[in-house]
């Protein structure tokens, strides 16, 4: 069960940062993250966008894994 929570815990903020990529740049956050630093605009957004990407597939394994343990297919 542990794994379902966490995977569907990391869906659900790969999809925030799908759906607003540019969250944390405002704030405390302007000065001290290095992405936010070094990368443009665009390509934060790019950034941001490919991690809730890989956020959410992360995700999808692990809800996949315990519904899988959970029906009894390993």
């Amino acid at each position: 069960m542990q794994n379902f929570l966490y995977g569907a815990i990391l869906i659900a903020i790969g999809a925030i940062y799908l759906q607003k990529p540019d969250i944390f740049r405002r704030g405390v956050w302007m000065k001290t993250s290095i992405a936010i630093r070094f990368l443009s605009e665009e390509n934060y957004q790019k950034y941001m966008r490919g991690l809730g990407i890989v956020l959410i597939a992360i995700g999808a394994v692990l809800v996949l894994w315990e519904l899988a343990s959970y029906l009894g297919w390993h």
